[in-house]
């Protein structure tokens, strides 16, 4: 209730006020409603009229807990209810941010609220990253594969007339990119910069890196990156400094009513109850105290914060990142040599000393590791620096300990990616960070997504089916990594997204139009997605056999097929009157649509049940056909004219790509000129 009145009043203190650089627009109240105690209901409209006295209009959630619990049973039993009841509140909350345009959300999460989360971390053994406690601004966790929602949506809204993320560059950006493209044209500019060093063709460095493991590769066309993801919902903390008795004293002051739940006193319920039992009914040790643990987990987030500013500086200085491909999710770098110092001081340079450095340069290589991690894994949560120290002995040799032999490089699976080393005399070890293969002993990763409905389909001809008209469905995401639809589909069947297998490539090599597409697919797997990587791919199927349909045959069986002349169209040596026929039976096959009168029902109904009937047998033996690989944009002969994709790759932290150097050698000019105006 403080929150609400603080943000309503937030227009008349300061009419410039902004929230991550966007303008504050409406402001809505979401009352939660979790359904899990009696009066619950009452309540949440008590809060919704508060609030809605403050001028801030409320909406009451309601969970639905029957998507997750047997029927029959009340949420209360289960043995994990607090887990469960967060992951469907904060899902409740992105699924109304995203209907109602808003990206951003304010909870009032509290001084106390962080003191429990400590408290509750450090009676659970968590390290100093879980001791920094909630942060103060965050993406809506528990949303990871709702589109528009968790790290995406931007790619949508840029395509709408009016977009909620303002891009259009000011007159310094626009004076920058003149000059960048005067000098892309300006043969003198580009003689200067051959002579010095300067350029060099970043597809050809880039082919040379999977020398090592790909041969063949310089052939492969060039393939448009995909774009990448970025957007969705932040949550934001504002009222984490202040504690509960001052935000109480400011409803006070204005009259502001706030609410109790009675569950918050049993401390038999939660462990954050337990927690704010003790430390309000009986004397804590000074360490265990309030402001102890509060300056415990700020001198975390300082530590944090230092270790990770060093990464970044070397992230500037030392590690080149090659090339990251979007299009299989791959990552070429290559990384720094750290040294010891030699310090004359006998006190620096002894041996307990250098143990520390030695401990304190791993770490930083640890956490340099994992941001290379977050670019290539689907997983959401990164394996723990002190999980690390096997691949940081291979990556970094001159950090191993002096009790340890130096691992020599070799292929290394972590959090889901595997490291391999790219050994060749031209240039010095390079390492390809890509998605681990599937293991065989889970089910790998699968979308299903519906074809054309039947209705739609029954008395036309295939060459006359329409694809469902309307906006496009969301993207899924795909292996946590893709986010993917189908924009305009006609197939008959449902379609399936799976990784591509190496028992899939011999068939779609053989269905591809002739030899040129097929040298294409193997140079474009040679040069984007060498070795195992080609099968973590998303691969899309047919749930049926649709070779027919591709080659512009019919769909119905011969005992279905009313009008063989209407689905062949008119062919070749056809006579008037053979013409003349196919005509009137496309006349009768539309009556079956249009005319509803008594005669003609019964008909339609009977074509109708038949043909549903055929395609229920048909789907029951499924049989998976390989259509198309749409990261690579390769697809069969024909299917252009069925089926229409859109692939994009999930949101990466473009500081990364930013701070590292993408070619390795001397920068140009622009870019010199382009960090100097950054900074």
């Amino acid at each position: 209730m403080a929150l609400a009145y603080l943000c309503s009043k937030i227009r008349t203190t300061d009419q410039w006020f902004r929230v991550a650089d966007h303008p504050v627009g409406r402001l809505c109240g979401l009352i939660v409603n979790h359904g899990l105690r009696e009066g619950s209901g009452v309540e949440a409209a008590n809060v919704a009229n508060a609030i809605k006295n403050l001028g801030v209009r409320p909406f009451i959630l309601n969970l639905s807990w029957d998507e997750v619990i047997p029927e029959g049973t009340h949420p209360s039993q289960l043995p994990n209810v607090e887990t469960v009841a967060r992951t469907l509140r904060y899902r409740a909350l992105g699924a109304f941010c995203r209907k109602g345009l808003m990206a951003t959300l304010f909870t009032a999460h509290h001084e106390d609220d962080q003191y429990e989360t400590v408290m509750m971390r450090l009676l659970s053994g968590h390290g100093y990253r879980g001791l920094q406690g909630m942060r103060p601004a965050t993406d809506i966790p528990e949303c990871y594969d709702m589109h528009g929602v968790y790290q995406s949506g931007f790619v949508d809204d840029q395509r709408q007339i009016h977009k909620f993320y303002n891009m259009t560059p000011n007159y310094r950006a626009k004076k920058l990119l003149k000059g960048d493209l005067r000098d892309e044209v300006d043969p003198d500019i580009i003689a200067m910069e051959l002579e010095a060093g300067w350029r060099s063709d970043a597809a050809t460095a880039y082919l040379d890196d999977y020398d090592g493991i790909a041969k063949g590769n310089k052939n492969a066309p060039l393939l448009a990156p995909l774009e990448v993801e970025d957007g969705g919902v932040l949550v934001y903390r504002p009222l984490l400094c202040f504690g509960k008795e001052r935000l109480i004293a400011t409803c006070l002051e204005h009259n502001i009513p706030w609410f109790e739940d009675h569950t918050n006193a049993d401390q038999t319920l939660t462990m954050r109850n337990a927690v704010r039992h003790m430390h309000r009914n009986h004397t804590l040790p000074v360490a265990l105290q309030k402001p102890s643990v509060l300056r415990l987990a700020e001198r975390c987030r300082a530590k944090i914060a230092s270790a990770e500013a060093e990464v970044d500086r070397l992230l500037s200085s030392h590690v080149v990142i090659r090339e990251f491909g979007a299009n299989a999710g791959t990552l070429v770098v290559s990384m720094p040599r750290f040294s010891l110092p030699t310090v004359p001081h006998r006190s620096a340079a002894s041996p307990t000393a250098r143990e520390n450095r030695l401990r304190r340069y791993r770490h930083i290589a640890a956490l340099l590791i994992r941001r290379l991690l977050s670019m290539v894994t689907p997983e959401h949560e990164l394996t723990q620096p002190s999980q690390l120290d096997h691949l940081i002995s291979m990556l970094f040799p001159s950090l191993t300990p002096p009790h340890q032999t130096p691992t020599p490089p070799k292929p290394y699976v972590i959090c889901t990616v595997l490291f391999t080393p790219l050994i060749s005399p031209s240039y010095p070890l390079r390492w390809l960070l890509s998605r681990a293969p599937h293991v065989t002993n889970a089910p790998p990763p699968a979308l299903t997504f519906p074809g054309l409905a039947l209705a739609p389909r029954v008395g036309r001809a295939p060459c006359r089916w329409k694809a469902k008209a309307g906006l496009p469905p969301p993207p899924r995401l795909f292996d946590r990594r893709f986010w993917i639809r189908f924009p305009f589909n006609r197939l008959p069947c449902a379609l399936r997204v799976m990784p591509f297998a190496p028992e899939h490539l011999k068939p779609f090599r053989e269905a591809l139009a002739d030899d040129g597409a097929r040298k294409e697919l193997s140079g474009l797997l040679r040069r984007y997605a060498p070795g195992k990587t080609r099968f973590t791919l998303p691969a899309v199927f047919a749930t049926v056999d649709v070779t027919g349909l591709l080659a512009g045959g019919g769909w119905w069986p011969e005992h279905l097929a009313v009008g063989r002349n209407l689905l062949q169209g008119k062919m070749e040596g056809q006579t008037e009157e053979e013409v003349q026929e196919g005509e009137a039976e496309k006349g009768e096959m539309d009556g079956l649509e249009a005319n509803t009168s008594r005669l003609q029902k019964p008909r339609l109904l009977d074509v109708f049940a038949e043909r549903e009937a055929w395609e229920q047998e048909l789907k029951s033996k499924e049989t998976l056909q390989l259509l198309a690989l749409p990261t690579l944009g390769v697809g069969l002969p024909g299917l252009e004219e069925w089926l229409k994709w859109e692939v994009r790759y999930r949101k990466v932290d473009p500081e990364l790509l930013w701070l590292s150097r993408l070619d390795g050698r001397r920068m140009g000019r622009r870019e010199v000129r382009a960090r100097g105006l950054a900074a």
